[in-house]
């Protein structure tokens, strides 16, 4: 479509690691493609990083992937459970804004010093605790627990983790990389795991297609009580 249309396509927008709908990692060779073709084309690439933003790394996806956008959207991680959006790019692009540019941004939140002060305090504390280099060894901590569990399951059940973002694909042969529906049997069977895991305290997205999402609050024991609760749901499920 680039090389088609190139002259008439102001941006691409693309989530580097999509988690809407099953977490469904990309290929790093296809993001630097696009990298290339929006930079040979003139459009901008723009990365949403509401949910990877500050959670996989401090520069989000971009950083883990060592791809850089023109433009990249913020939210969830930097607010510090208060509700909050931020975009960023280079000075070249951002200048545009209003007043010096003009594209005019406003809203009504913008600036509110209440969830600034809890982003900034967020944030600087993933920096002092050593955030990041936790939150991915609870994420190969997830990895190590569940995987043997998922093998001795009597269905289709696979791990698929980034970071401290993992997900459970109920999906057949293999996780998908693209948004592919699940049958009603997944579906009736992810219900069934979602109620046993609830049963034992343990409450898990209650749709088959959200990921889960570790924090510092986590503890390699709350892993632990998740891997022995996931082998009693998936006897359930079955």
């Amino acid at each position: 479509m680039l090389e088609a249309q190139g002259a008439r396509i102001a941006a691409v927008i693309i989530e580097p690691v999509p988690a809407n709908h099953g977490l469904l990692p990309q290929r790093q060779a296809f993001l630097a493609r696009l990298r290339a073709l929006t930079r040979t084309h003139g459009a901008l690439l723009i990365f949403d990083e509401v949910i990877s933003g500050f959670r996989l790394a401090r520069g989000g996806a971009a950083e883990r992937l060592g791809i850089t956008p023109d433009l990249a959207t913020f939210g969830k991680v930097i607010g510090g459970g208060l509700p909050v959006g931020a975009f960023a790019g280079p000075r070249a692009v951002m200048a545009r804004l209003a007043p010096d540019g003009d594209a005019y941004q406003a809203g009504t939140l913008s600036g509110n010093p209440v969830a600034m002060a809890s982003g900034i305090a967020t944030l600087e504390v993933l920096a002092r605790e050593d955030g990041w280099r936790r939150l991915e060894s609870l994420g190969t901590h997830v990895e190590a627990v569940l995987r043997p569990v998922l093998a001795r399951a009597s269905f289709p059940v696979h791990l698929v983790r980034v970071g401290s973002l993992f997900w459970l694909s109920l999906h057949g042969p293999g996780a998908p990389r693209t948004a592919a529906p699940l049958d009603q049997t997944a579906l009736e069977r992810y219900g069934r795991l979602f109620h046993a895991l609830l049963a034992q305290g343990i409450y898990f997205p209650p749709s088959a297609y959200e990921a889960c999402f570790l924090s510092l609050a986590h503890r390699d024991t709350d892993i632990e009580t998740l891997g022995r609760g996931l082998e009693q749901a998936l006897e359930s499920a079955a």
